[in-house]
């Protein structure tokens, strides 16, 4: 869920944004240096996030799980209040930064915890249900970029990544997971031969 919750917050960052600093004037950059401006701060959030990703992820993945949604919420609500140009591209890059951590973190969690007999086909379906996910998120960008204006949409985003946070945190890490059999699932056992 924090995985998706990233995603989404990257696709919508990266259409609303776009298509903002095409719309309004932030003096003295025009829209096009300001665009620009938010694609370098959007490739350099990615290449920081892989690099702390590919630094941590063996370390703590399940931490990242937590701290990153945690971090882009307290971004946006952030860039909300303080919404100018440089709080945007503050957002486009925790929104890069964000999504790389998540999808590395994923990776680590399904690579310890699922068993190899299914792991590529968890990964298939997983990295297909973010990337719809993230078009989601750009396509509810695209329609708030002609409704709302900038501080309205970071508050927003920030109020949904509060609630997946929160989500998040409420399940129970202690809880069993049980098999179809009534058994509970060890992650990472291989299935028994019957």
């Amino acid at each position: 869920m924090a995985n998706a919750a990233l995603r989404a917050f990257s696709g919508f960052l990266i259409l609303y944004l776009a298509f903002l600093l095409r719309q309004e004037r932030f003096a003295p950059v025009s829209g096009d240096i300001a665009l620009g401006m938010l694609a370098a701060c959007a490739g350099a959030g990615g290449l920081a996030g892989t690099a702390l990703g590919a630094w941590a992820k063996a370390r703590a993945p399940r931490l990242l799980v937590l701290g990153t949604p945690a971090f882009a919420t307290a971004v946006a609500a952030v860039c909300a209040a303080l919404f100018g140009l440089w709080a945007a591209l503050a957002a486009a890059f925790a929104g890069a930064l964000g999504q790389s951590l998540g999808k590395l973190s994923m990776d680590a969690t399904v690579q310890q915890e699922i068993g190899e007999d299914v792991r590529s086909s968890t990964f298939a379906v997983t990295e297909t249900l973010h990337q719809l996910v993230w078009v989601l998120g750009g396509l509810l960008g695209l329609g708030m970029s002609i409704v709302a204006d900038g501080r309205v949409a970071l508050a927003a985003v920030a109020g949904a990544l509060a609630a997946a946070l929160a989500a998040l945190l409420l399940r129970r890490p202690g809880r069993r997971r049980t098999r179809s059999d009534g058994r509970a699932r060890v992650p990472g056992a291989r299935p028994e031969a019957t």
